[in-house]
């Protein structure tokens, strides 16, 4: 008698024991997911190389950067850097220039258009000038040979960041150009690639590089 009176008083903590559990565990859950939206600059899977040293890499996996709530920006310039340092064979703390990284990461793989200068299609010169004028405020006259002829001659153990590196391709003369990075690697709109980094070790550049270029103090 005891025992039917009571078993619906039972059942009924019993249902709101198990209900009030389930409650906290999502809540719970769904505050750690709104704060762990942390993800990586897009990835760059390879697929062919020129050489051991020449790095050319597809867009076929494209991720896109979102920061966590807190807008920790110093979490995007890590990955950011970690990346391009194991592109560059260089360690993350030899990286400095956020701004550049980001640029390139945005433009990997535009194809290359002779004349082109925007995400469609964009040639060396094009490309180069972009980076010039976005990261470094600096203008030059476009086209590889007049941007050769606008410079001062670099030898290319004395290459830095942001200097012009140039390439005898076609008869000989310069008709190719790029950005130096670091360890001997530079960016450019590659006809075969579109904006790639490449290798300055690699045999064909080696073959064809005629020149480091450095802007003139007056321009």
């Amino acid at each position: 008698m005891h025992l039917k009176k009571y078993c619906p008083d039972y059942l009924f903590m019993l249902f709101y024991v198990f209900t009030f559990v389930f409650l906290q565990s999502c809540n719970t859950a769904s505050k750690v997911q709104s704060t762990a939206t942390v993800i990586s600059p897009r990835i760059n899977s390879p697929v062919e190389k020129l050489s051991s040293k020449t790095v050319a890499l597809k867009d076929s996996q494209k991720v896109d950067v979102k920061l966590s709530v807190n807008h920790n920006e110093n979490i995007f310039a890590s990955a950011l850097f970690t990346k391009y340092a194991d592109i560059l064979d260089v360690k993350p703390s030899e990286l400095t220039n956020e701004k550049l990284y980001k640029l390139i990461d945005e433009w990997w793989h535009v194809p290359y258009k002779y004349a082109g200068n925007g995400k469609s299609g964009i040639d060396c010169s094009g490309f180069s000038c972009m980076v010039l004028k976005t990261i470094y405020n600096q203008e030059i006259i476009r086209g590889s040979s007049e941007m050769f002829k606008a410079t001062d001659r670099v030898k290319k153990e004395d290459l830095k960041e942001g200097d012009l590196v140039f390439f005898r391709i076609r008869h000989g003369h310069i008709s190719h150009v790029g950005i130096y990075l670091l360890n001997n690697m530079f960016v450019h709109a590659s006809v075969k690639y579109g904006v790639t980094i490449s290798s300055l070790d690699d045999p064909y550049y080696k073959k064809v590089f005629a020149s480091g270029g450095r802007i003139f103090k007056d321009l």
